[in-house]
């Protein structure tokens, strides 16, 4: 398990992310045990703005992206603890979401009085897809009042989506 700091606008000494990669490592690094020491990278961000530092962490777990944000004033070192924290109550979570999907039959029909799936689409909604621009994703998203928008962007030639940020900035996600 390797990790990765990545500090913008924020002044963190070296002693604190040498006990930010200590904790790291000695509290999810028993997640990774029997991987390589190179195969998994957690990616901790850290930003400081007006006197509080945001630390996000980012790490691949079984297949699947855990990341968590928080928030702390003046020293890094306890946003770091709330982090690991929620991850892991992630990884417990998924775990045992996988578990008990392992565990079941498969049925021929369900039980009327059985609960519904965790992650049922309870709406689906479709629209004309016509090629436009990023600057038109977003004009198109705000008219909308939605706080994202996928589209096809014209200039890529792949779906993008554009999101609103925290900040009030917008963002662009591509695949591919």
């Amino acid at each position: 398990m390797i990790v990765r700091f990545i500090t913008k606008d924020a002044h963190v000494p070296q002693n604190v992310l040498d006990t930010m990669e200590k904790r790291l490592l000695q509290r999810l690094g028993v997640y990774y045990r029997g991987e390589e020491e190179d195969a998994s990278t957690i990616v901790v961000k850290i930003t400081e703005r007006k006197g509080v530092y945001k630390v996000e962490i980012t790490m691949p777990y079984g297949g699947h992206q855990m990341r968590t944000e928080n928030e702390e004033r003046d020293l890094s070192l306890p946003a770091l603890d709330k982090g690991i924290d929620i991850l892991e109550r992630q990884i417990k979570k998924l775990k045992t979401r996988l578990n008990r999907r392992l565990r079941e039959v498969p049925e021929l029909a369900p039980e009327a009085d059985e609960p519904e799936d965790a992650f049922a689409v309870v709406k689906v909604k479709r629209y004309e897809n016509k090629p436009m621009t990023v600057q038109d994703a977003i004009l198109e998203m705000n008219l909308l009042g939605h706080a994202f928008f996928t589209f096809f962007n014209a200039d890529s030639k792949q779906v993008c989506t554009v999101y609103r940020r925290n900040d009030g900035d917008y963002g662009l996600i591509e695949i591919g």
